[in-house]
């Protein structure tokens, strides 16, 4: 029966891919690794520990008062941990570690705070967000402060999503999940599809009695296998060292299929331009680089620059970072209507494609020979 035939051919090709990736371990290397060595760095650098921020603490008063509101800058805290490490130390030293940048802010109690009620700050730069955070936790402790004291008119209330926040590495670690999938599939599929060209078996293929587009299938079958098998790797280094819980794993993995597809589909056309794969390598590295840290990887859509966002709302991946990382830490049951649809039309759109990019091939000239 015809579809046997078919059936065949797609296994021998995926089972021919197997085994030479197997023997090129150099088209295993960036797989692999690219996600992992994001997810170290990123997590280590930006977002290792908690929500502790290092702040200098300069008490010059013994009074009651002040103990009390030093208690309250000990105990007020995020969803995960304390909002300040606090590291009492002199004026003069603390004013320094400032100015170096090794302290987030200095909190100086004046020895008249018991009168005063005053308490005096020192900052790097007040413009940053990051000590606009900063001062932003002082405020709110001093709002449980008055709080406490029964002298607070008015108070802020917090709606969170869930009862605990997600650990900012274990966001990076979960992103680096997805990103594992996509390039996985996007770079195993140029590879093996610039492997033919490069080692001159493209006319085997072509002289078959079938179509070449079935190594093109049996290509995006493996390059999708490696894709689970790579981000798995990815999945378990993000919970061993990074805090990773991640939630709906097997909707996450089946959802992402038709992304997967499409991932493959488009390696292929950049090997079928681009001809060489240590030429495509670097430039699938770089783009997907760029789009863990500048499309909703490293830091969710709505928390990046204007220039950025709206090149998320045109750059398709960023859309699998937005839908399927509040899948993964459980703020989401799954993706909606509109979503599968949307997927599922885009990866029906890349293998219409496909056809045309394999009779693109036969007509291409190789030189060196065949």
């Amino acid at each position: 029966m015809k579809w046997k035939t078919w059936f065949y051919a797609i296994s021998a090709v995926n089972r021919r891919n197997i085994k030479l990736l197997l023997r090129q371990k150099q088209f295993l290397v960036a797989p692999f690794l690219m996600p992992v060595v994001v997810m170290i760095l990123t997590a280590l650098i930006m977002g290792a520990g908690g929500d502790d921020w290092p702040v200098g603490l300069v008490n010059e008063s013994d009074s009651v008062e002040s103990k009390d509101f030093i208690e309250t800058l000990e105990t007020v805290h995020s969803n995960i941990t304390p909002y300040f490490s606090i590291r009492e130390m002199e004026h003069e030293q603390a004013s320094d570690a400032v100015k170096e940048g090794r302290l987030q802010m200095l909190i100086r109690i004046p020895d008249d705070f018991e009168q005063s009620q005053t308490v005096y700050t020192e900052t790097f730069n007040i413009n940053t967000d990051m000590m606009k955070n900063v001062r932003l936790r002082l405020e709110h402790t001093i709002l449980k402060q008055l709080e406490k004291n029964d002298v607070l008119h008015a108070a802020p209330e917090l709606v969170l999503e869930k009862k605990e926040d997600v650990w900012r590495e274990s966001f990076i670690a979960g992103s680096s999940v997805l990103l594992a999938l996509m390039f996985s599939a996007t770079t195993t599929a140029a590879n093996l599809f610039a492997f033919d060209i490069e080692n001159r078996t493209e006319k085997e293929i072509s002289l078959t009695p079938l179509s070449n587009i079935y190594s093109g299938i049996g290509i995006i079958i493996t390059s999708v296998l490696l894709a689970f098998v790579s981000a798995i790797s990815t999945l378990l280094v993000g919970m061993f060292a990074f805090r990773l819980e991640p939630e709906n794993l097997l909707m996450i993995f089946i959802g992402i299929i038709p992304v997967l597809n499409t991932c493959a589909i488009i390696g292929i056309i950049i090997a079928h331009f681009l001809r060489r794969y240590r030429i495509i390598q670097p430039i699938i590295i770089v783009t997907f680089m760029a789009t863990f840290f500048g499309a909703g990887g490293y830091s969710s859509v709505a928390g990046l620059p204007p220039i950025a966002r709206s090149f998320s709302e045109i750059w398709a991946f960023s859309y699998v970072f937005e839908w399927f990382n509040p899948i993964l830490h459980n703020f989401s049951g799954g993706l909606d209507v509109v979503q599968y649809v949307f997927l599922i039309v885009a990866a029906f759109i890349f293998i219409a494609i496909l056809p045309i990019v394999y009779k693109r091939e036969l007509l291409v000239k190789n030189s060196g020979g065949q």
